[in-house]
């Protein structure tokens, strides 16, 4: 069985795998008995390199730099996180802030139990239609919310929550009215 890697890495590298060098590195097939070694090799002196070894969907090296998330079926997204040196430099190095969806803003506002923000990402008639407690309970038993960028194709608006423990992470598409939430459903 083949097993598909999606990666995500928000700070500059360039990658081998397997020692094959790569400028950029967004998905990986690989069969699931298969060890993929990744070195990751920064391109700004502020982060260090290093190396994941990854196989059947998990981390066998470097777990602490590294995230898996396991999508639909044999589908894994792997988030390769900046390994810090101390360098002493009067120029500030901030990760550069992506635009997240309106999905991973509400989570993140519940998360946090902003209800005030996460009311207004929805519609006014979702607003309505539900209370305070039942909004803060939407996302309970999930501790992240992943935009699907490409990982399942045809499904635009889509996202995975990715529940706590082990199991496979929920696939969800948002409708969106005058440009705010206005439903989310799970789909099959």
């Amino acid at each position: 069985m083949e097993t598909l890697y999606f990666f995500e890495c928000e700070f500059p590298s360039v990658f081998l795998v397997n020692g094959v060098f790569f400028s950029s590195l967004t998905r990986l097939k690989a069969d699931s008995g298969d060890s993929l070694y990744i070195t990751v090799l920064p391109l700004d002196a502020v982060y260090l390199p290093y190396t994941v070894r990854l196989g059947g969907g998990a981390v066998y090296a470097n777990s602490a730099l590294t995230v898996v998330y396991r999508l639909k079926g044999e589908r894994h997204l792997v988030r390769l996180l900046p390994r810090f040196n101390y360098v002493y430099t009067p120029v500030r190095h901030e990760q550069p802030k992506t635009d997240t969806s309106k999905a991973k803003k509400l989570f993140d506002a519940i998360s946090k139990r902003d209800i005030i923000s996460a009311r207004s990402l929805l519609t006014p008639e979702l607003s309505a239609s539900v209370d305070d407690n039942s909004l803060l309970a939407f996302f309970d038993g999930y501790y992240d919310l992943v935009d699907n960028n490409g990982y399942i194709t045809g499904e635009v608006n889509s996202f995975f929550l990715i529940p706590t423990g082990d199991g496979e992470a929920a696939l969800f598409r948002a409708e969106y009215k005058n440009g705010l939430i206005d439903n989310i459903d799970e789909t099959e």
